[in-house]
């Protein structure tokens, strides 16, 4: 379907009404802005400003193939290869989750947690590196680690402290092996936001994702979907500082059950704590 006019308020309700063929219209409206501003800096307000802003022929030709992409189904964090996440802007691709919403709360949380002395802090399953890059930005006195089983994933991770100018140590581990806890440091906070969707709970997700994300990040077997909350949690009780902490991101289903796995261990104050959604999605206690 031809554009009507190279208008850019013409052209965003274009893109913007196709684009809501796949989400709800609100959402579509900020994907197409979001697009407008990472392709040319166009935004709501420079549209305001200027309503006879028009677009060129190359321009349009972009914001064509990138809203091809978003009717493909896949994500615009994706598209743009970018995401925020604590106020930064982060490198993303399909080896690594988007972040999401709930893992910056999570990020918030430990940061308001820090004592005011340096501490060590690894992330398992560190993915793009948001969580520990967003750490050390704000609490440079502070070492760093982050691992995880993928090395496309350390590739995206390491990029993105480089490009925030943050020293981070990432390697590469199992954490499900049993090799794994030879290579943990001794630190004082771990933090993991691990696989924690039941395999069950695919037809519960959106298209883009199933088809987009990576899934070994993503899924558990509905027969031990506390996986990977045990083998980290066997982890921490070896590696943490005493008083050190241990931070989750879990199903919300789970809460209680993580908790559960925590006092096993012998882990003191434990917490369920909820999302901005009011579900039950993080879970912290102490070593002993």
């Amino acid at each position: 379907m031809k554009i009507p006019s190279n208008n850019v308020g013409t052209v965003v309700k274009h893109y913007s009404d196709q684009i809501g063929s796949l989400y709800p219209q609100k959402e579509a409206n900020a994907i197409i802005w979001l697009l407008m501003d990472d392709l040319f800096e166009i935004n709501r307000f420079a549209l305001a400003s200027n309503p006879d802003l028009r677009l060129s022929e190359s321009e349009l030709l972009l914001i064509h193939k990138a809203c091809k992409k978003i009717l493909q189904n896949i994500p615009v964090q994706y598209v743009t290869g970018k995401s925020e996440f604590f106020g930064l802007q982060f490198k993303v691709n399909e080896s690594v989750l988007i972040p999401r919403p709930e893992t910056e709360q999570l990020a918030q949380i430990i940061f308001k947690e820090l004592p005011l002395q340096p501490v060590r802090i690894l992330d398992i399953g560190v993915g793009s590196g948001a969580i520990v890059v967003s750490l050390k930005k704000n609490r440079p006195d502070c070492i760093l680690y982050g691992c995880d089983i993928s090395s496309t994933a350390l590739e995206t991770a390491r990029e993105n402290a480089r490009i925030h100018e943050t020293d981070i140590h990432f390697f590469e581990c199992d954490i499900l092996s049993n090799a794994a806890v030879k290579l943990i440091p001794d630190v004082d906070v771990i933090v993991s936001n691990p696989p924690y969707v039941c395999q069950s709970e695919k037809a519960l997700m959106r298209s883009n994702v199933l088809q987009n994300e990576p899934h070994d990040a993503l899924f558990v077997p509905d027969d031990n979907p506390l996986l990977f909350y045990k083998t980290i949690t066997g982890v921490a009780s070896e590696r943490l500082s005493s008083e050190g902490k241990l931070f989750f991101e879990i199903n919300e289903r789970f809460g209680e059950e993580v908790a559960g796995v925590l006092q096993k261990y012998s882990f003191t104050n434990i917490s369920i704590l909820k999302d901005f959604n009011d579900k039950d999605r993080f879970v912290k206690g102490e070593k002993e």
